[in-house]
């Protein structure tokens, strides 16, 4: 059987388990067909260890050509972020359909203090021109009605110029003022954030300390709304600083990553009220883009700016990321260039 099936084999030869190999079915090669395979095997081996390097040219974030060399088949890959902003202005645009679906949070509010009523017009503005996981913020102004001090409306939403990111928006020392604001008073401050969290964030009790040291803000009148994307909706909480939360977030100012000691007691919940019975409106920079995340060497914490009359740019809008395009303007001046070359005058 040896001989018939696998070659002029001497039977004498094998083993017990080849002879046992054999007769249940086991394909058996001579040794140097065994040696052949090990060499081919050793030989691929040797061949995908030997790196291939593959110049490319590519475009760095700041819209500059620049040559690369890649070794291995996952750097030929193109990159991809969970975090790209391409995907993420595809998904802002569908924001517009949380406007429908507004809660505000009314759990362990407390029943004594001022009731503030927010505009629904410039909420569902604010919430538009935002972005699901980088944070946006703006400053709130209004006014008290002659019948009742206790109640505060907020008749307009201030964009100061900003950067952020999912845990913290930063903002400007400078608050700047104008004459639409003189009649008004500070409120507080409005900001989003991507997922809905049970307490204040430390974050915005350092934050909200740093904007009490402008003079014009009161401890007593001004609040922090939270506006939160929940799945599908939107909810807002409002809280307000106590004695101990203002001294807890002017001590760790100098710290903000890494504080220690944060308490519940540090902030007490406010009433809060939509109302589409006024309008409210909103005031940008007078440069007109508030937003710095793409951008951000040109921010500053001590930049000064002005104000002017006028509805905010969505996050992602060009005006935002002029560097966006200049990539677009330069592969056109080729363009033209070209056909202007190649183009022929007819009229002549």
């Amino acid at each position: 059987y040896q001989r018939r099936v696998h070659g002029n084999v001497n039977v004498a030869s094998l083993t017990q388990s080849e002879i046992r190999d054999i007769i249940l079915g086991m394909e058996i090669q001579a040794p140097s067909a065994q040696r052949q395979m090990i060499v081919d095997i050793e030989k691929q081996q040797k061949e995908q260890s030997q790196l291939t390097a593959i110049t490319s040219k590519t475009v760095n974030k700041h819209g500059e050509e620049m040559l690369s060399t890649t070794t291995s088949p996952y750097e030929q890959n193109p990159y991809s972020s969970k975090t790209d902003w391409r995907v993420r202005a595809i998904s802002a645009t569908n924001l517009y359909l949380r406007t429908n679906h507004i809660y505000v949070s009314s759990d362990d509010v407390k029943e004594s203090g001022y009731t503030y009523v927010l505009p629904k017009n410039i909420l569902k503005k604010f919430i538009i021109i935002a972005d699901l996981r980088t944070q946006i913020a703006g400053y709130l102004y209004g006014v008290s009605p002659p019948d009742n001090p206790l109640v505060k409306e907020v008749r307009c939403i201030v964009m100061p110029p900003q950067w952020g990111s999912h845990q913290t928006v930063q903002l400007p020392n400078y608050i700047p003022e104008h004459e639409f604001l003189k009649d008004m008073e500070p409120l507080g401050w409005l900001h989003t954030q991507p997922n809905e969290l049970p307490q204040l964030s430390p974050m915005d009790v350092i934050n909200h300390a740093k904007m009490l040291e402008n003079k014009s803000w009161n401890l007593n009148t001004t609040i922090i709304t939270t506006c939160s994307f929940t799945p599908g909706s939107c909810s807002l909480t409002s809280y307000k600083l106590t004695e101990s939360g203002l001294e807890w977030g002017t001590s760790h100012k100098d710290n903000p990553t890494n504080p220690t000691g944060y308490m519940p007691s540090h902030y007490e919940k406010v009433q809060m009220l939509l109302s589409d019975r006024f309008m409210g409106f909103f005031m940008v920079p007078d440069e007109g883009s508030w937003n710095y995340n793409f951008q951000a060497g040109a921010h500053s914490q001590n930049m000064k700016y002005e104000l002017t009359l006028s509805n905010p740019k969505p996050f992602y809008h060009e005006l935002h990321r002029p560097s966006h395009f200049l990539n677009f303007s330069n592969v056109e001046e080729n363009v033209a260039v070209t056909d202007s070359a190649d183009r022929e005058d007819l009229f002549t």
